[in-house]
């Protein structure tokens, strides 16, 4: 982060000499997109402090949404953005949440309501950048268009994938609230045109939010759930968040304890094949979750 954040100061930098052999408007065009190339370069941290890396992350988010304003059209950047916000809500607040109610039930309230917020304020940045492109999306949503109107370039399959899971956060955590659960057919819409792009997406990813999401809808199979969430782990690579959410999704709403035990302690035992940061959150994720196995069965 540190290393990014120089670059970033050493291009404005130099670019401040530009000035006289160039329009400015053409300078400052050149400056912002890339700016916009740099913050949006995505790095795997091998540190495990993530305290630290919680406010150094925070800096990161602020500073790109506000580069962001100024190209709202530059895809990598926007996908950056939608990215940090929906991680951060679910490292820093949900998870916390979950852990904490226990002892809290107030605190992980709290925690949750800025989670749903930070949610839906991924959720706004991504559609944003997307109506750009596709100014049809909203009336695709709502039914209003067939399937065949809008095909999504695999360009932006992850601006389309955050925004989606993002939403389908703040769904998650707005029981209470009929307007945005009745939201959730819309992004079931997003998410099938997002598997039709990549269907691999993030080493399987979106194959486990499509798991997630045929759990939830209304009528969904817990055996086409299943296929999704398998998929998910055949292409996961190295990470261990696939094999994290079928135990907490599929196993939880089948009661399969067995499965549930399993895939939670393969997922700790493979975690340190990769000790990155999403490894590193999701093995005390796993570890919580088979700790706190008599809330779920």
């Amino acid at each position: 982060m540190l290393n990014l954040n120089i670059n970033f100061i050493k291009l404005l930098f130099t670019g401040t000499f530009c000035l006289t052999a160039l329009t400015g408007c053409s300078v400052q065009n050149l400056l912002l997109q890339n700016a916009g190339n740099l913050l949006s370069k995505e790095t795997t941290s091998g540190d495990d402090d993530i305290d630290l890396l919680r406010h150094a992350s925070a800096y990161h988010l602020k500073l790109s949404e506000s580069l962001l304003v100024e190209i709202p059209d530059h895809t990598q950047l926007a996908e950056s953005v939608v990215r940090g916000y929906t991680q951060y809500a679910f490292v820093y607040f949900m998870d916390e949440a979950d852990q904490i109610e226990s002892d809290s039930v107030q605190k992980a309230s709290q925690l949750r309501s800025r989670a749903a917020k930070m949610l839906l304020r991924a959720k706004s940045i991504g559609f944003k950048n997307l109506k750009l492109k596709y100014p049809q999306l909203d009336s695709y949503l709502q039914g209003k268009l067939d399937k065949n109107s809008l095909n999504f370039s695999v360009n932006d399959a992850g601006v389309v994938y955050w925004s989606m899971t993002s939403w389908a956060g703040a769904i998650s955590l707005s029981k209470d609230s009929p307007d945005v659960v009745a939201d959730l057919p819309s992004v079931v819409r997003l998410a099938e045109l997002a598997w039709h792009v990549n269907p691999q997406f993030e080493n399987g990813a979106l194959a486990s939010m499509m798991g997630t999401l045929e759990l939830a809808r209304p009528g969904g199979k817990p055996e086409t759930a299943e296929k999704y969430y398998d998929l998910a782990i055949q292409w996961r690579g190295t990470q261990i968040a696939p094999l994290i959410s079928k135990a907490e999704n599929w196993a939880v709403a089948t009661q399969n304890k067995a499965v549930f035990v399993q895939l939670l302690s393969t997922a700790i035992d493979s975690s340190h094949a990769q000790n990155d940061l999403t490894n590193t959150v999701m093995r005390k994720r796993a570890q919580w979750l088979l700790d706190s196995i008599d809330n779920f069965f």
